[in-house]
């Protein structure tokens, strides 16, 4: 009976550190999802300044060399 109340007690503190273990990823998945919401929302200014940038000196050209698929229409 000894050596079963030994194997519980290990199988018991094996399951605390297992959900220790479990508590801590989920924590590091709560971290990572900030940090993408964090670093989505710094793309999304940085990509309003640069819309701001190219409209204060003169917008956005269409290129002349680019050909458009109406081009290659025959009828």
């Amino acid at each position: 009976m000894k050596g079963a109340e030994i194997l519980l007690s290990y199988m018991d503190e094996l399951q605390r550190i297992i959900e220790v273990i479990n508590s801590y990823i989920d924590k590091g998945l709560e971290l990572f999802q900030k940090a993408k919401e964090w670093v989505e929302k710094i793309i999304e200014y940085i990509g309003r300044g640069v819309d701001y940038l190219v409209s204060a000196v003169g917008g956005r050209k269409k290129p002349d060399h680019l050909v458009e698929s109406d081009d290659y229409m025959f009828v």
